[in-house]
């Protein structure tokens, strides 16, 4: 899905749950990368640092400020991941456990991951930078940030180092109680995700995807729902056939509205531009829908 910049309204304040210093941050700018200031870092440094033995929060504060303000929202992100990475102490694995603790409770509904979450995007992207000096316990770190903010970005530097490891992974999580975690096995390895790393693997061969997506096509949730549909207008876009074969199956099988959805979702761009086989698609939905 990529980051929905015209969804993101926020009024920090009245959006991230109110037991986290992070909710009284106001930004008057309206610009995304202004929630990311000094006065975040320092919530940051002593939400990490409260017993002042992980990292000197005062020189962290002011390496920032010296280099920010230049900065588009990205650069920041990475500014805060690397300057985290430097002062820490420890390895890796103590690092990423320390930022656990900026965890707040699992978003319990479909929305929330770009509004009460927002404040958690450095470490999303710290796990991008840095996730493959252990990829499986950033695995399982993305695992649980994507249930307050997303790891779609995080988990591609995974994939792209250890792909049987991620694609194991994601072919369980796509079986996941959770919501967040189901979507993520479907907009993690989007061929084409805006903003994220090529995955090269993915590219020269998605349908190792398919199953997946075959799987969660009837998910119960709308937002896992889309995240599939998008991914397969990905797929028509690397291999045309490949999703014409995959929705076929997909409309001899069980018919339900939701899959129907996917599909025509999935299809609208080249409907759009009137590609005849994808028209011929277009009306067999239309017909199936009337009985369902």
């Amino acid at each position: 899905m990529g980051f929905p910049i015209l969804a993101v309204r926020l009024n920090v304040h009245k959006t991230i749950m109110k037991s986290n210093q992070f909710s009284y941050l106001k930004n008057t700018s309206g610009k995304h990368k202004d929630w990311y200031g000094p006065d975040y870092i320092k919530i940051f440094c002593s939400e990490l640092n409260k017993n002042k033995k992980i990292f000197d929060g005062k020189k962290f504060l002011n390496d920032y400020k010296a280099q920010y303000l230049d900065l588009e929202l990205n650069d920041r992100l990475a500014l805060i991941a690397t300057l985290f990475y430097e002062r820490s102490e420890g390895e890796y694995l103590n690092k990423l456990n320390s930022l656990r603790a900026l965890f707040g409770s699992p978003l319990q509904t479909e929305s929330g991951m770009f509004t009460q979450g927002f404040y958690l995007y450095p470490l999303s992207k710290f796990v991008e930078i840095y996730g493959a000096e252990n990829c499986s316990a950033s695995l399982d770190f993305i695992k649980d940030l994507t249930q307050r903010f997303t790891g779609e970005w995080a988990i591609r530097t995974i994939a792209i180092h250890e792909p049987k490891m991620t694609f194991s992974r994601v072919k369980e999580w796509s079986k996941d109680s959770n919501l967040h975690v189901r979507r993520l096995a479907s907009e993690g390895l989007r061929p084409r995700l805006p903003w994220g790393k090529k995955i090269e693997w993915i590219n020269r061969s998605p349908k190792k995807l398919i199953p997946i997506y075959t799987h969660l096509r009837n998910d119960a949730s709308l937002y896992v729902r889309k995240s599939v549909a998008n991914s397969m207008g990905d797929i028509i876009k690397i291999d045309p056939e490949l999703a014409k074969e995959t929705f076929s199956k997909w409309l001899k099988a069980r018919k339900t509205k939701n899959n129907l959805w996917v599909i025509k979702h999935a299809i609208r761009l080249p409907v759009k531009k009137e590609k005849s086989d994808f028209l011929e698609i277009s009306h067999q939905i239309q017909q199936l829908y009337l009985k369902c």
